[in-house]
């Protein structure tokens, strides 16, 4: 794998892993311009040759960056849906927050609009 537009990329795809493994993702979203820059040499290259000519070694490091790519999609993927799920527990606890106090047998008794006079007398 000794062309240039090969290593460069499967260097960032590497990076970008190791940064989203580590619980670092904003530092992995810094990489998108250089990925994209090594992924219009990566796609020159098959522009002008093609993989189809290309040696045993270049197309098995076409598929290592094919599956390091897919890899660090499905890392993202995860880190998506755990903050979004993050973020509708948190959104849950709200709503389901009791403004108020209780009465005498433990029933709830709300303030009016949170705004500390009470619905009834405790």
């Amino acid at each position: 794998m000794s062309d240039p537009a090969f290593l460069w990329l499967v260097d960032l795809l590497e990076e970008e892993r190791e940064l989203l493994q580590s619980g670092r993702p904003a530092e992995a979203a810094q990489l998108v311009d250089a990925k994209m820059e090594a992924l219009q040499a990566f796609e020159g290259f098959i522009a002008h040759g093609g993989l189809t000519t290309a040696s045993l070694e270049k197309r098995r490091a076409a598929a290592k960056i094919v599956q390091l790519a897919e890899e660090n999609a499905a890392h993202m993927s995860a880190i998506r849906n755990g903050l979004r799920h993050a973020i509708s527990r948190l959104e849950n606890l709200n709503a389901a927050a009791h403004v108020g106090s209780y009465g005498r047998g433990g029933a709830q008794l709300s303030f009016t609009n949170a705004t500390g006079t009470f619905n009834r007398r405790a």
